[in-house]
């Protein structure tokens, strides 16, 4: 029999796991929440907020729950236990192909900071951001990563200062974003807040099925953890993204046509302080690309050191080049709502194979897979 108690420490390790995750460069940077929320005013980003907030706190703790009874060896046949084999099979192929646009996007950010920001060509900083992440990558670097990828909660706090000193600073221009917004074009990627609300909960859980099965499988001891550490991991960054989120508001007229707008609302608390919120989120970006980067060669190769694996990130890196041409807020606009609709379909998935079906954890054999590895 199970133990059922509540650990308080199990579940902060589980949403805290979520959110260092997902807590990255692109939330940071103020356009993720620009799009998905910022530009449908004061009452429709709460109303996405509310949507996402409760997609997220499902998913979660779902498929941690999942994963701690399945326990799966390779994690990401988690897409096969809720899309079958066939679908299961494209979507486990999908999400390393949409982490390399997401490593594109991180080139960008990466450029779009030193142009914006230090009033550098775009093309240092991106080449810099590639140098950094394909070094790190081919010499076996995670070490480096690991201790840069501290800074995740910083970026999250000094993020939320950033929304709340901008408030305190501006409170007359919440009451204002409204009747401002009618006279800027902030781009938003859906016609209304209600599907915003659902895509942004739907793009977040395309790459982050088998991170969750993995959480599951070594840190959950019961189905009451699953479920709190989903509700403290999903409400804990939701309450990030608001706090965010009105603090462009209140700076609306300023930043509506800003690739970084988080770091013009830093500069303008304080010169001082826009210096070192550019470099937590460069770092932010950095610990950002490195497992994108990884994830793709390991699709190819598990071997760090094969000839695979090396020309796999080399290939990688000078496509990214390419790829990193495009502003950060158009590369957003374009990668987050493809990645949000194949979200759709594994919130379907998941959906049909729990409620509907109720398939069981013991009818679920892991090998029985499309292709199998020779």
């Amino acid at each position: 029999m199970e133990e059922n108690k509540v650990r308080i420490g199990q579940v902060i390790a589980i949403g805290g796991a979520f959110m260092g995750f997902v807590i990255g460069s692109s939330f940071a940077s103020g356009q993720e929440c620009m799009q998905y929320f910022t530009g449908f005013g004061v009452a429709g980003s709460v109303g996405a907020g509310a949507i996402a907030l409760v997609l997220y706190a499902w998913f979660v703790s779902t498929i941690v729950e999942d994963g701690r009874y399945l326990k799966l060896n390779n994690s990401g046949k988690m897409f096969n236990f809720y899309l079958g084999k066939y679908l299961g099979f494209v979507l486990e192929w999908f999400t390393p192909i949409m982490l390399f646009f997401v490593y594109s996007m991180m080139i960008s950010g990466a450029g779009s900071t030193f142009e914006e920001y230090y009033g550098v060509n775009g093309n240092i900083g991106r080449a810099i951001m590639i140098i950094a992440s394909l070094g790190t990558v081919l010499l076996g670097l995670e070490k480096l990563v690991k201790i840069v990828g501290y800074i995740a909660p910083v970026l999250l706090v000094v993020t939320m200062f950033i929304g709340v000193l901008s408030i305190i600073n501006n409170p007359d221009g919440i009451a204002q974003a409204d009747q401002n917004l009618k006279t800027v074009q902030v781009n938003t990627n859906f016609n209304n807040w209600a599907l915003s609300g659902l895509m942004y909960g739907a793009y977040t859980v395309t790459g982050v099925v088998p991170y969750l099965a993995d959480i599951g499988k070594s840190t959950a001891t019961n189905k009451k953890n699953s479920i709190l550490g989903g509700l403290f991991g999903g409400g804990a960054f939701l309450i990030a993204v608001m706090i965010l989120n009105f603090g462009l508001l209140a700076n609306i007229t300023d930043v509506y046509n800003l690739e970084i707008p988080s770091l013009f609302v830093a500069a303008s608390i304080s010169p001082v302080f826009g210096h070192i919120f550019s470099v937590l989120l460069l770092l932010g970006i950095y610990t950002t690309a490195v497992p994108m980067l990884y994830t793709v060669c390991n699709k190819i190769s598990s071997d760090g050191k094969s000839k695979a694996y090396r020309v796999a990130a080399i290939v990688t890196a000078i496509v990214s080049i390419f790829g990193g041409q495009l502003s950060f807020s158009t590369m957003i606009s374009i990668i987050y709502p493809i990645s949000g609709y194949a979200g759709v379909v594994i919130f379907a998935g998941m959906i049909y194979t729990k409620y509907i079906k109720k398939k069981k954890y013991e009818d679920f054999d892991e090998e029985d897979v499309l292709i199998k590895k020779m």
